[in-house]
């Protein structure tokens, strides 16, 4: 049987003194102030909700009309689903919504993180040319 052993409580007393050091302020009940409208919070709300509106409104027609075109994926001549591989159906789940073009919840998340990357470029760049 291993036996227990703890740590010596010089050490736990110095490192919970320390860490109470690093997190205490410097004067109690300072009132921070929260900004709603920050630069930040406004450049990634408006990069994602353009990145929205050109997917859903702009791009997916587009985007529909080529999957059509392509179809679905075959081996020999047909489907993979109709050659027997029961895995290859989509999952009717993520596809399913209620609006009325279809742009669904796997459409959000891409066009989201397409805005995500654009709020990012954007901001990167604002910062880079403040330190110049």
């Amino acid at each position: 049987m291993l036996a227990r052993t703890a740590l010596p409580t010089k050490t736990t007393a110095s490192f919970n003194g320390r860490v109470a050091k690093q997190t205490r302020t410097a004067k109690r009940g300072a009132k921070v102030a929260a900004r709603a409208f920050d630069d930040v919070n406004v450049v990634m709300s408006a990069s994602n909700a353009l990145a929205l509106y050109l997917g859903r409104f702009v791009f997916l027609p587009y985007q529909r009309a080529q999957v059509e075109r392509v179809g679905m994926p075959t081996q020999n001549g047909q489907t993979h689903f109709a050659a027997g591989d029961t895995r290859a159906e989509e999952a009717s789940f993520i596809t399913s919504t209620n609006d009325p073009a279809g742009f669904n919840l796997v459409d959000v998340f891409a066009w989201g993180s397409i805005g995500h990357a654009i709020g990012f470029l954007a901001l990167a760049s604002q910062s880079a040319q403040q330190m110049l």
